[in-house]
């Protein structure tokens, strides 16, 4: 994922909506010049019809509110970011459970993978890769349709000790009729920081990066 800083996902914001602006006072200057020129040079004998003049003014007045309204847009998108971004902050030291199947081992601390399989499952194997693709271990994990957890010591098959790391996980489910059988994942983790991007912020665990609608649940532990 691309990320930047706060200061250039505000000006790009700003920026986008700045050109919008600018836009709508062009043509709010130019119906203004036009519409003057009109009525300082129309026929004595021939006036505008009222009714022309209404519409034109109903037009002129459309313009200008159009202008006020994007620059209120602009405030309450700056306003909106700023939300976002203390928000994604204030998960910092905290326990988080997201949707996705890809964690960081500090070398230290276990990881917990959680899965859910559907109804029907028969085998369930449960394994982890290293960011080359590579196997590392492997479990025999539980076949009942409710969520189970796995917590990952940072291990290999032979108890050897991996290094630090992003890591990802794979559940392979299978019925009695060895058919695939879908199970939605996720993991458990501490929230080491936050990015900002273009798509929002996002909160990381170690090297791993996931957007605040991803998370499912928050645990404040406090310093545990």
């Amino acid at each position: 994922m691309d990320v930047s800083s706060t200061t250039s996902t505000s000006s790009s914001t700003s920026s986008g909506t700045s050109s919008s602006m600018t836009g709508l006072a062009d043509q709010y200057d130019q119906f203004l010049t036009l519409l003057t020129t009109q009525l300082q040079n129309q026929d004595p004998l021939n006036p505008m019809d009222n009714n022309q003049m209404v519409d034109q003014l109903v037009n002129f007045a459309s313009v200008e509110q159009q202008i006020k309204q994007n620059d209120n847009l602009e405030s309450l998108i700056g306003l909106l970011n700023a939300s976002a971004d203390a928000a994604a902050v204030s998960y910092i030291g905290k326990d988080v459970q997201v949707e996705g199947d890809i964690s960081h081992f500090d070398g230290q601390n276990p990881i917990t993978f959680g899965y859910k399989p559907d109804k029907g499952v028969e085998e369930l194997t449960v394994k982890i890769y290293g960011s080359d693709g590579q196997p590392v271990r492997e479990f025999a994990g539980g076949t009942s349709a409710q969520r189970h957890e796995i917590t990952w010591d940072g291990t290999d098959q032979n108890g050897d000790p991996v290094e630090p790391g992003l890591y990802y996980f794979a559940v392979s489910a299978k019925d009695a009729d060895d058919n695939t059988v879908k199970a939605t994942a996720d993991i458990t983790g501490r929230v080491t920081g936050t990015e900002f991007s273009d798509n929002g912020p996002v909160v990381q665990i170690g090297d791993a990066e996931y957007a605040l609608n991803e998370l499912i649940s928050v645990t404040d532990r406090g310093n545990t």
